[in-house]
């Protein structure tokens, strides 16, 4: 039987006001930062997104930025985790369930896409920066390897049970994860395609591809489309 009742997901964290700053101002917060970095990593790229630019958007000093975080690479690596936080959350929600490895798959990609494609654009064009894959960016590189591992888990688990075929789970782990980002890279479709419609496409299209009866499709997305759990995303992303 497929758990019906609602799962309360992590709350969104109170952001901290602290000490005003002398205009009299809420406190810079990390979370703020996070919000403008992103839109000039994804519009500069990294080398172009400076600190001074950040702080200057935000009407702070530069010197507040370098408090909060004391290099831009910190920055970088924090954002990372901030980006993944509503999917992490959501990981640890569903797995709480114990759904049928299938359905929890269906379930996770639909909800994935529907949050990728509903959050600022900017934000997942971060998980694919070319400095990631460089020394300093561990941080990084294994919140991201956390996010995969979550997919082939899953997958692996559809195999034991003899649900899912996969000949590579590892692979197949991280072409669905990319599969989750395509309402943000194929910008075009994703202008004209609502994320709900998008989302029960990508799903659908990943699970046909791994069933090792995909006439169960059909059962498998109603029975996600009765998991009422939902991602819940950082305030202004």
């Amino acid at each position: 039987m497929v758990e019906t009742a609602e799962k309360p997901l992590a709350q969104k964290a109170k952001r901290p006001v602290g000490r005003p700053r002398a205009d009299g101002r809420p406190q810079l917060t990390k979370e703020a930062v996070f919000l403008v970095a992103a839109k000039h990593i994804a519009k500069d790229g990294y080398a172009g997104a400076s600190i001074r630019k950040i702080a200057a958007e935000l009407k702070a000093a530069p010197a507040s930025v370098f408090n909060l975080f004391p290099t831009k690479d910190v920055l970088l690596n924090e954002l990372l985790a901030f980006a993944a936080s509503p999917s992490m959350a959501f990981y640890g929600e569903l797995k709480k369930l114990n759904l049928p490895p299938d359905v929890a798959l269906f379930k996770c990609i639909r909800e994935e896409v529907i949050a990728v494609a509903s959050a600022d654009r900017d934000f997942p064009a971060i998980f694919y920066l070319p400095e990631l894959a460089k020394p300093g960016f561990e941080p990084a590189q294994e919140t991201r390897a956390n996010m995969v591992a979550h997919y082939r888990s899953l997958i692996e688990a559809g195999v034991t049970a003899g649900t899912l075929l996969c000949d590579i789970p590892t692979l197949s782990a991280e072409q669905v994860f990319q599969l989750t980002e395509t309402s943000i890279i194929a910008q075009q479709v994703a202008a004209t395609t609502p994320p709900e419609t998008a989302a029960r496409a990508t799903a659908r299209f990943c699970l046909r591809g791994l069933l090792s009866n995909p006439a169960d499709l059909d059962a498998i997305e109603r029975a996600a489309d009765q998991v009422a759990l939902a991602f819940v995303l950082p305030e202004g992303s």
